[in-house]
């Protein structure tokens, strides 16, 4: 518990009010009828007090300090200020932010603002936003990463007055003191001190029977799941040169080599004919090939008719065959997790195959698009390419605004003990459910613009060609329990290329 009496005898003659869970609740039905319901769906208390915290602020102004805190000084020299006032979180605390891309955390214990500042009205968008998600992790519906990631998206920096930790957050968890520089119109005071007294995170732990289970896992991997591939050996033959060419070699208008595996599609393959058509990246500078499988039906002959109608409306347009013989799966099994490990293999196999048939020098990109992509905007290219990354994925969803349909894309925030991964690798693959907790997909990032990933989707992939150049491939057996695009995107990491995801650039895929 903090010290609620130094607020009060520091600062005489300021108006004090300490809030209830009752008062919050009548200041919301009162004053935010429109935020209501999304305050009453909130499982914790602290995620009714976050978005209650910063309504409040947006409403009366003033200065916002949680209940287990000190104040050291006098508020005095905020008074007038019309800016937020806002300071970091120590940075012993910034991992959650980095993690996702962020630079810094920012503090939501104490926060100065004047009334009806703007600011306030991003964050609380923000916290609508993410409303649908996961609504056990506090720091990314209503706290720290939701502000930290507001901060990143304002666009009047002069309307922030943005500080070093000293000034509200002088400690951190451990009790240590921040030994970093003082930053800020108001870097040179401490105002107050966070006592870190919150009680709503427990950390996960396993007890010893799940362990010792998860030991008789690991070891049946490694003994029945078959061969995978040595992190070591796999870096060692990437060459490193072409790898790394040097900067500035990337064009936003550069030659693009589109890649689209296919097989057994001829009802996806015409709107996927009109979506290429309306690319309005430059045509002399898109070369178009399919990648074709042993289809048991007419998409051979719907490609050889769309490369006879269209071959000279693009640098280069063709078919070449891949992956013959590869097995059928049928459509409402295929997603069966004893059978991921084939399947994603010949799926590997088939990108593989495509890229060495088709992949020159003269290509600056390589963008993957998969058949069953039903709508994307006409300057996708153009987007992907913006992020200034080398390896680039969209959101891709069945419905607009809707949860993520490509669970190949994620990003891990917290490493899982040894029960909870091997509880979920099965033929040497990590397949788990989609609201496992360490995971991250895009859907549950959206309130941030660009996200680092670990693993990456097919749906639509874009990549810088140098990369595929090197050696980097498409896994066709597992590496760190990934395989095909997932373990693409890994293997990238572990070279140093981290892939980029846009959670709120979207492309729509087809209902399976």
């Amino acid at each position: 518990m903090g010290d609620p009496e130094s607020w009060i005898t520091k600062n005489p003659g300021w108006q004090y009010k300490f809030w209830s869970d009752e008062d919050l609740l009548a200041f919301m039905r009162g004053e935010r009828p429109d935020l209501l319901d999304l305050y009453l769906s909130y499982p914790r208390p602290v995620q009714k007090a976050d978005l209650a915290r910063y309504c409040i602020l947006q409403k009366f102004g003033g200065v916002y300090a949680d209940v287990d805190t000190v104040c050291l000084s006098s508020l005095e020299p905020l008074a007038g200020d019309l800016r937020v006032v806002l300071c970091e979180e120590p940075e012993r605390h910034w991992q959650p932010a980095r993690k996702r891309g962020l630079d810094r955390l920012w503090f939501n214990g104490t926060m100065a603002s004047p009334a009806g500042h703007p600011f306030w009205t991003t964050v609380i968008d923000l916290c609508r936003l993410m409303a649908p998600r996961r609504y056990f992790d506090v720091l990314e519906t209503t706290g720290p990463l939701i502000l930290s990631a507001a901060v990143q998206n304002w666009t009047e920096p002069e309307k922030l007055a943005l500080h070093s930790c000293g000034l509200f957050a002088d400690t951190d968890v451990y009790g240590q003191t921040s030994d970093g520089q003082s930053s800020g119109p108001y870097g040179h005071l401490a105002l107050s001190r966070h006592l870190w007294k919150g009680s709503w995170y427990k950390p996960r732990q396993a007890n010893w029977w799940r362990r010792n289970v998860a030991h008789l896992r690991q070891f049946n991997d490694w003994l029945f799941c078959g061969p995978r591939l040595d992190p070591a050996k796999v870096v060692a033959g990437i060459n490193q040169t072409q790898l790394h060419p040097p900067s500035g070699h990337l064009q936003s208008d550069g030659t693009v080599l589109v890649l689209i595996p296919t097989r057994d599609a001829p009802q996806s393959l015409q709107r996927c004919f009109e979506l290429l058509l309306a690319l309005d990246h430059p045509r002399n500078k898109l070369h178009v090939w399919f990648g074709h499988g042993d289809s048991g039906d007419p998409t051979a002959d719907v490609l050889a008719e769309f490369v006879k109608r269209h071959k000279t409306d693009f640098a280069s347009l063709g078919v070449v065959q891949t992956n013959r013989n590869a097995p059928r799966y049928e459509r409402r099994k295929r997603w069966r997790v004893r059978l991921q490990r084939s399947r994603r293999a010949w799926m590997a196999k088939a990108r593989n195959g495509l890229l060495d048939q088709t992949l020159t020098l003269c290509h600056d990109w390589v963008l993957w698009i998969d058949t069953d992509v039903i709508s994307y905007p006409k300057d996708i290219i153009r987007r992907l390419i913006a992020s200034k990354g080398r390896i680039v994925v969209p959101n891709c969803v069945l419905v607009p605004s809707g949860p993520s349909f490509d669970l190949n894309s994620f990003l891990t925030v917290s490493q899982p003990n040894r029960e909870e991964l091997f509880r979920y690798i099965t033929n040497g693959l990590l397949q788990p459910p989609k609201d496992w907790w360490p995971r991250r997909h895009l859907d549950d990032l959206r309130y941030l613009d660009a996200v680092p990933l670990d693993g990456v989707g097919g749906m639509m992939l874009l990549v810088d060609a140098d990369c595929h150049r090197a050696g980097l491939r498409f896994p066709e057996i597992p590496y760190r329990h990934l395989i095909e695009t997932e373990g693409f995107g890994m293997i990238a990491r572990d070279l140093g290329i981290t892939p980029i995801g846009l959670p709120n650039v979207e492309i729509r895929h087809a209902s399976p």
